[in-house]
């Protein structure tokens, strides 16, 4: 169900041409951005994809011969292409890649990078000593370069404010159900553990794949909240019998503009049940850094194929009883599929910068994209 993944374990790369293509560095060497982007999400399992591919492109500018401004950016496009290509889900990866281009062609055109604070959702580029003279070409890269790991570290920090914010949406005396293994939902409970004015359990469903779920478990286990664990085929009956909860909270991989998500298979069917089964007032929220907001709204059904999922869509009846052998390996794995929900069935979303109604979406796309 829900996730905000990070790890390539999470994100298979399509072996195809072009997974391999390279750009030549200034010192002869070639630079590879999707091999880039793999090691930087196994070197650090807190990672999110979408800042793991900024920080891919930042590379990208240490490696590029590129001249002027104008080939800067069209280097850029070309290697965001390939990276966006060598993914069976691109978007988690697009969120982030769109807001570093946008990031660059801001930088480029002015005002001053070095008053502009962008980034990881509420900004990672900063610092640069309040002047207000537009950098030039070589100065925009290299504050690019030299704050990059900026990036990464504020993705970590808005996780901390998410936390703050959600953590006041768990009420004493009360029932947390979740599921997904969601780093950033369980710092919201780990926040909400540590007041001690609130006491309240966590209803954790758990699928025996998820290995995050697991880890998710065990630390909130640990902080001495009471967790009890179910399988997905009993949501229904739990929702129903189980009076105290009074809040379903997920994670995301992708928000959409119009304030869909696209996140683990099962989350739709997650929220469609916390709308209709009766037994009490629930309400759904997600909790999703605004590096997650995706410049791309669903149309038509099947949504996630539609902007560009690769996985397999069994309403068509076409793989079923097939063995679709090497194309397996170009497609998201079963355990890692994804659907959508609509914005319809969120109550909210908890951002580094509060939390939004599903409609404000569009305007922090306008704002931060």
């Amino acid at each position: 169900m829900a996730t905000d993944t990070g790890g390539s374990s999470q994100l298979p790369v399509r072996t195809t041409a072009s997974a391999s293509s390279s750009v030549q560095r200034e010192n002869g060497s070639t630079f590879d951005v999707v091999r880039t982007y793999r090691e930087l999400l196994n070197s650090d399992r807190d990672l999110t994809m979408g800042v793991a591919a900024i920080e891919s492109l930042i590379e990208l500018l240490r490696a590029t011969s590129s001249s002027t401004a104008m080939e800067l950016v069209e280097t850029v496009k070309k290697e965001k292409a390939k990276l966006l290509a060598s993914a069976p889900n691109p978007l988690p990866l697009l969120a982030g890649a769109d807001l570093f281009e946008q990031y660059l062609l801001r930088s480029l055109r002015g005002p001053a990078a070095a008053t502009t604070s962008t980034g990881a959702g509420s900004g990672a580029g900063g610092g640069g000593g309040g002047a207000d003279r537009v950098l030039s070409f070589d100065e925009t890269r290299q504050h690019l370069l030299e704050n990059k790991d900026l990036f990464a570290q504020r993705a970590k920090a808005d996780r901390d404010s998410i936390a703050i914010w959600g953590s006041r949406y768990v009420s004493d005396g009360r029932v947390v159900l979740t599921a997904g293994g969601s780093r950033t939902v369980t710092k919201i409970l780990l926040r909400a553990a540590a007041d001690q004015s609130k006491h309240f359990k966590v209803i954790y469903i758990v699928d025996g794949h998820n290995k995050r779920s697991d880890v998710a478990v065990a630390q909130l286990r640990e902080a001495g909240l009471e967790v009890e664990t179910i399988s997905p085929h009993k949501v229904a009956y739990v929702l129903v019998n189980q009076k105290q909860i009074n809040l379903v909270l997920v994670g995301t991989e992708v928000v959409m503009q119009n304030g869909g998500i696209i996140s683990g298979m099962g989350t739709a069917q997650l929220a469609h049940l916390t709308k209709t089964v009766k037994g009490g007032i629930k309400r759904f929220y997600v909790a999703a850094e605004t590096h997650k907001i995706c410049r791309k709204t669903p149309i038509a059904y099947p949504v996630v194929n539609r902007v560009g999922v690769n996985q397999k869509d069994i309403s068509k009846f076409e793989n079923v009883g097939v063995d679709v052998g090497d194309v397996v390996a170009a497609m998201v794995a079963e355990q890692d599929e994804v659907d959508y929900t609509d914005p319809e069935l969120i109550d909210g979303i908890i951002t580094e910068q509060g939390v939004k109604m599903t409609s404000q979406i569009w305007e922090m796309v306008d704002n931060y994209i």
